[in-house]
């Protein structure tokens, strides 16, 4: 499945809180967003961090997500799941991020060898980029370019804004997938909430087309 962490900023507004509470806030959130999802038998869950788009927002917001995020990798994930049964993987262009994030992202990434949960980050993602690092991985293994893709299809994606949009969200991936847009933002949502989406999810027709 997967998770477009959204609201953040207006979360902070409402709340009179700062960017940066919101967005440790929001890592907090998604710690137990992914949890509920582990619960529940889901395999696979790729969270959209940052589009490579999000990278011209102001810096004082950057630095929030940055901050949050760092906290994420560092602190967060090793704490909530076992290194033996996930396997935590960035994807983007790390050359646009800082290099504590990337530095953080990579030490998860060497420790966490599991097969049984596997979380993809995307942080400087951006569709067009993954495109065409899979039509080059397919000329060069011979393969068919849907079998180049890191991250698999996707079945169901939330958005924690009820903003019908999924700003580039692994569009390929996505094709067939249920959307779902809350009006819940990700700093209210509960582990409950996300039981009961995922029930609904499953009583949902998944003919992918047909």
């Amino acid at each position: 499945m997967g998770l477009i962490p959204d609201g953040m900023r207006r979360w902070a507004e409402a709340n009179g809180t700062t960017l940066t509470d919101s967005y440790r806030r929001g890592a907090e959130k998604v710690v137990e967003v992914l949890l509920a999802l582990q619960r529940n038998g889901v395999h696979t869950v790729s969270v959209y961090n940052l589009s490579r788009a999000n990278l011209a927002r102001p810096s004082a917001e950057l630095d929030a997500v940055y901050a949050a995020s760092i906290h994420f990798f560092r602190e967060l994930l090793p704490a909530n799941f076992d290194p033996e049964e996930c396997a935590i993987r960035l994807h983007g262009d790390r050359a646009l991020l800082p290099r504590d994030y990337v530095e953080a992202a990579a030490a998860l990434e060497r420790v966490t060898t599991g097969t049984a949960f596997k979380v993809n980050i995307l942080a400087a993602y951006d569709a067009m980029d993954e495109l065409r690092l899979a039509h080059a991985r397919a000329q060069a293994e011979g393969c068919d370019i849907s079998a180049a893709f890191d991250i698999p299809d996707v079945d169901l994606v939330i958005r924690t804004t009820a903003e019908p949009l999924l700003s580039g969200f692994l569009p390929l991936q996505s094709q067939y997938a249920e959307l779902m847009f809350l009006s819940t933002p990700l700093n209210e949502l509960t582990a409950q909430d996300v039981d009961e989406l995922i029930a609904a999810h499953r009583g949902f027709p998944q003919r992918r087309g047909r």
